[in-house]
């Protein structure tokens, strides 16, 4: 009986071994993060001018246009949240909108001023 349970406590620690052995050479590996670029543009109709500041994926923006367009890139972006405040205005009319969301492309207007993330 005494070797029995001798051949059982070495076959365990064998086993017991093998097993902590195997964690270590493969351990825990969390979920890569995914990391993207985007391109922001904000486009003013003739007459207008606007400014757009925020955040997408965690990469914080500003960008502005006067009749025209105006751009930036976000590089290193994670997820998809945005959250985005513009303020437009023309020679009449001026106007402060808020955006939030979780899209992998936004498209989103405050009066006659476009904004995209793509």
């Amino acid at each position: 009986m005494k070797k029995t349970m001798q051949r059982l406590v070495l076959g365990s620690t064998i086993v017991a071994l093998a097993l902590g052995s195997l964690a270590l050479t493969t351990g825990l590996q969390a979920a890569p993060t995914v990391r993207d670029s985007k391109r922001v543009v904000i486009a003013c109709r003739p007459g207008w001018r606007g400014g757009a500041g925020g955040s997408y994926g965690g990469v914080p923006f500003d960008v502005s246009c006067n009749n025209g367009r105006g751009q930036a890139t976000l590089d290193g972006t994670v997820g998809t949240a945005y959250s985005i405040r513009m303020g437009v205005e023309s020679a009449s009319v001026g106007a402060d909108c808020f955006f939030s969301g979780d899209s992998a492309t936004v498209s989103e207007s405050c009066i006659d001023v476009r904004l995209t993330v793509r």
